[in-house]
C-alpha cells in the first residue's frame, strides 16, 4: 500500500517574525520622515518679556570669538552681544552683535583681529547703523549728533571660498574708553 501520508513541513523558524519586525520598523520609518517636518520647531532670535532680542551681557566666550573670528579686547567691559542663527540654508551665515567699551590699546587690538587698523576707520562714518540694531530688536542706541563716530567695513576670510563681513562703529567721544558697535556675520 503506498504510503498517502502527508509529510510534515520543516518549521520556518525565524523567518516570520523577523520579517514582522522588520516591517514595523520600515512603517515607523516612514511615518517619522512624514511626521518629522511638521512638528519640528524653527530656531528663532530669542526675545525678552518686554518683546525685545534678548542681548546677553559678558564677553562672548573665547569658542564663539573663534567662531566669529575675531578678539575681544581683555580690557573690554560693559559687554554685551546677540547671536542670531542663520536659517539653515546653505546662504545663511550666523551674525553676531557685539558692544563694549574698551581702551584705546583695546580697540587696536580689536580692529587687528578684523584684519584692519584704526587708521582705517572712517571719521563721521557709522558703517553698523542703528536701523541694523533695531532691526533685532536690540536697545543700543548709536548716539551720532555731538558724538565722534568712526567706522570701517571689514571681510573676514573663511574656510573655502567664503567671505564673512564685520561691521564696525566705534564712539570715541571718551578718547580714553571707546565704545565699540560691531555686526559680525559669518
Amino acid at each position: 500500500m503506498p504510503d498517502t501520508a502527508r509529510q510534515e513541513r520543516a518549521p520556518r523558524g525565524a523567518a516570520v517574525p523577523l520579517l514582522l519586525v522588520l516591517c514595523g520598523v520600515l512603517l515607523l520609518a516612514a511615518v517619522a520622515v512624514v511626521v518629522w517636518p511638521v512638528v519640528s520647531v524653527t530656531p528663532q532670535t530669542p526675545v525678552s518679556s518686554s518683546g525685545t532680542a534678548a542681548e546677553k551681557h559678558g564677553v562672548p566666550g573665547a569658542a564663539l570669538q573663534k567662531t566669529f573670528r575675531l578678539a575681544v579686547p581683555a580690557a573690554a567691559r560693559d559687554a554685551s552681544y546677540l547671536v542670531v542663527p542663520g536659517d539653515g540654508s546653505a546662504e545663511s551665515g550666523q551674525d553676531l552683535y557685539l558692544r563694549f567699551r574698551t581702551t584705546p590699546a583695546g580697540l587696536k587690538e580689536f580692529v587687528t583681529s578684523l584684519g584692519k587698523t584704526t587708521g582705517d576707520l572712517a571719521a563721521g562714518d557709522a558703517v553698523l547703523d542703528q536701523d541694523d540694531i533695531d532691526s533685532v530688536g536690540l536697545p543700543w542706541k548709536i548716539e551720532a549728533k555731538g558724538h565722534r563716530i568712526a567706522g570701517l567695513y571689514a571681510d573676514i576670510p573663511e574656510p573655502g571660498d567664503t567671505v564673512g563681513t564685520g561691521l564696525v562703529t566705534v564712539d570715541e567721544t571718551d578718547a580714553s574708553a571707546p565704545l565699540v558697535y560691531a555686526h559680525v556675520t559669518v
